[in-house]
């Protein structure tokens, strides 16, 4: 038996200027709050999501601020989904070193956790392409007790 999917997807489009990501932060904690996340739940998830869109303003578009960037949240039901969508460069996610803290932190290093933050956060991370489309796909499941989709 399936989990009861919830209402249609929430699709979000941004231009992909860094002083949007508070856009992208809100809509993403908000949505997330109303799936049945608290807020520290929420927050993570909207730190995850931050961490995609940032990736594809500064990898994919290589910094240009005249791109869009489009989000797709989804409530499955007994999860949350969020693919973040581009049609810049194709980033080999296992092309990006792994990340080791201590090392990180003792360098005093900046940048370049992105992908491990997100790992951490969620529990599925997935990259791939869809015709001339970069998705990466973020989910997350709904912690025991959260309501089902309405």
């Amino acid at each position: 038996m399936t989990a009861p999917r919830g209402p249609a997807p929430l699709i979000l489009q941004v231009p992909s200027r860094t002083e949007f990501l508070a856009v992208v932060r809100d809509v993403t904690r908000s949505w997330a709050m109303v799936a049945g996340f608290d807020r520290g739940d929420a927050d993570q998830i909207a730190l995850a999501v931050d961490e995609a869109v940032t990736n594809v303003i500064e990898h994919a578009y290589g910094g240009a601020t005249d791109e869009v960037v489009e989000l797709r949240y989804e409530d499955r039901g007994d999860d949350l989904r969020v693919d973040v969508v581009d049609h810049g460069r194709t980033v080999d996610p296992k092309t990006v070193p792994r990340v080791d803290l201590d090392r990180y932190a003792s360098e005093r290093r900046k940048g370049g956790l992105g992908v491990h933050l997100m790992g951490k956060i969620m529990d599925s991370v997935t990259f791939r392409r869809s015709g001339r489309r970069n998705v990466c796909c973020l989910v997350r499941r709904k912690p025991d007790g959260a309501p089902d989709a309405p």
